[in-house]
């Protein structure tokens, strides 16, 4: 039972973080077409708002999470080595372990990203977790 609770709480929590990277990557950025640079401002902090009260504690439960989720499936590790479903929970893994890095160290911590400072990195590892996700399974 907790497993099962923890994996919906997971489920969850990701499709909060990656909802805020795909809303903000596929509508706010593209809505600086449509409006004047002020207002473009004015919208998006209007959203940052309310997105820094909820993701950065979704990430976290989402890292959290994941982390117990790994230690129930993945498993012990045959002589011959990692299995191939092993291999993309590893990658998945260091994905969102860095995902989450990132995100404690830029909103709880100050520290802005040196590289990738956009959300577009971001959603696109989030897209590769989602694939990897599907993927492990049939391997």
């Amino acid at each position: 039972m907790i497993y099962v609770t923890l994996h919906l709480i997971h489920i969850f929590s990701v499709f909060i973080y990656g909802g805020f990277l795909f809303t903000d990557n596929l509508f706010l950025s593209r809505m600086k077409k449509d409006m004047s640079t002020e207002e473009h401002a004015k919208v998006r902090e209007y959203f940052m708002k309310y997105v820094r009260v909820v993701v950065p504690k979704s990430l976290i439960v989402a890292v959290l999470s994941g982390i117990y989720l790994i230690s129930v499936n993945f498993g012990p590790i045959a002589p011959e080595g990692l299995s191939n479903f092993q291999i993309l929970l590893s990658i998945k893994a260091f994905l969102g372990l860095w995902l989450g890095l990132r995100g404690v160290l830029q909103v709880f911590f100050g520290i802005q990203p040196l590289v990738f400072k956009s959300h577009l990195f971001p959603f696109s590892l989030v897209i590769i977790i989602i694939f990897l996700s599907q993927l492990m399974f049939q391997v």
